[in-house]
């Protein structure tokens, strides 16, 4: 709880959109950093709500082929705070994990396809230079090691699995609602998984986990005439 005091805010339009292919573009000046002046009234015991509300994107790409039969990527985003310079006694910590993914894709599939198998030129060769004529990739087949006695050859390019995956999430929000004064009130937040079980599929192939946490909750209270908010 805390009586009504001074306000500051500092933000931008650029925003971060999904474009073709689920790879990301930028509309306006990208930054890194916010940063906000805040005055404060004479006295002790004062408290700064700073309050980090961004949207976020992740964007990861795992392929495999004849060649690599697993791939991973991992990408996360960290939002950190200061306060003249210093993180000292910053709440519930200085850093937080806004977003996070891990991904991988694994298979053993395309070594039981024909369709993967070696793609065989007509180009002979003794050593794997003699192949690069044709191109990165080819490889001099030449089992026995004879000049002359092996053929180019390189994976199907065709024969691969692709996982292309994009999001973007929004951190924070503020809830505004009109309470009687003159009695206390209780405030209550919980979370829950939704669009269980309908959008998990492939059976005991298939699993998903969700939890929660590190997490803060601030409720602050105002003084004075009511709040005027509209929904536009």
């Amino acid at each position: 709880m805390a009586q009504s005091g001074n306000f500051a805010a500092t933000g931008t339009g650029a925003s971060c959109v999904i474009g073709a292919g689920g790879t990301f573009g930028t509309s306006g000046t990208s930054l890194a950093s916010f940063t906000t002046n805040i005055a404060t009234n004479m006295g002790g015991g004062l408290t700064l709500d700073i309050r980090p509300a961004l949207v976020t994107g992740l964007f990861t790409e795992t392929k495999i082929d004849a060649t690599v039969s697993t791939a991973s990527a991992h990408l996360g985003i960290e939002v950190c705070v200061t306060v003249d310079g210093s993180d000292t006694g910053v709440l519930p910590k200085p850093c937080v994990v806004y977003e996070q993914r891990f991904q991988q894709v694994s298979s053993r599939l395309f070594s039981q396809l024909a369709s993967c198998a070696l793609v065989t030129s007509a180009t002979a060769c003794t050593v794997n230079s003699d192949c690069a004529v044709l191109g990165a990739g080819y490889i001099c087949n030449n089992p026995l090691g004879f000049a002359g006695g092996g053929l180019c050859i390189t994976p199907n390019p065709l024969c691969n699995f692709d996982l292309v995956q994009s999001s973007l999430s929004a951190h924070s929000f503020d809830f505004v609602v009109s309470v009687p004064s003159k009695k206390p009130h209780l405030v209550a937040v919980s979370w829950k998984a939704i669009g269980l079980p309908a959008n998990n599929t492939g059976g005991s192939n298939s699993a998903v986990a969700s939890c929660v946490g590190r997490g803060i909750v601030t409720v602050t209270q105002y003084n004075g005439a009511n709040l005027d908010f509209n929904d536009n």
